[in-house]
């Protein structure tokens, strides 16, 4: 059995975290699509907010990630 030790745990998360970023920024793109074709206001707004939260996620977890394990989760 392969015993992890604390930094490549933290990797791990800093991955899943990461990803799950990824996936939201392109559901975002997604509906930021969608609302434009449908002309939503409210659709444009709420998947500009979500690119941008997805955004500032992926960056901060990259520079923790890098900070703590010199290594980018990517």
């Amino acid at each position: 059995m392969i015993q992890l030790n604390a930094t490549e745990a933290s990797w791990g998360l800093y991955q899943l975290i990461f990803v799950c970023a990824a996936l939201l920024s392109m559901y975002s793109g997604y509906a930021w699509f969608e609302s434009r074709r449908d002309k939503s206001e409210n659709g444009l707004r709420r998947a500009k907010l979500l690119l941008l939260f997805a955004v500032i996620t992926m960056v901060a977890t990259a520079l923790v990630s890098f900070a703590i394990t010199k290594k980018l989760p990517f």
